[in-house]
């Protein structure tokens, strides 16, 4: 059967985020959790500050919102979603 993998989202109150299930022949082998860092209002101003306008457009796009903070929440989901496809394909990619 091989490898494969199943990336989840986590319920706000785990601390949102991701959750990663390693998958080996049909049973899970592992995985992790990906959640989202908390930090302070003075790094997402920064973080913001720092973006082009172009890239502002986008991630107020994929926050569906035209709050900054909201913009800096979906910046950092998709970190995190990157983050644990890096290690889930990692992971599929290793010969048994």
């Amino acid at each position: 059967m091989g490898r494969s993998y199943e990336i989840r989202p986590r319920p706000a109150n785990l601390g949102a985020g991701w959750s990663l299930k390693l998958i080996e022949n049909g049973q899970e082998a592992g995985g992790g959790v990906f959640p989202i860092e908390e930090e302070d209002a003075a790094a997402g101003m920064a973080w913001w500050n720092d973006l082009t306008e172009e890239r502002r457009a986008h991630w107020l796009m994929m926050a569906a919102s035209a709050m900054p903070a909201a913009a800096r929440h979906a910046y950092l989901l998709a970190e995190a979603y990157n983050d644990a496809l890096d290690e889930a394909e990692a992971w599929v990619g290793v010969k048994s």
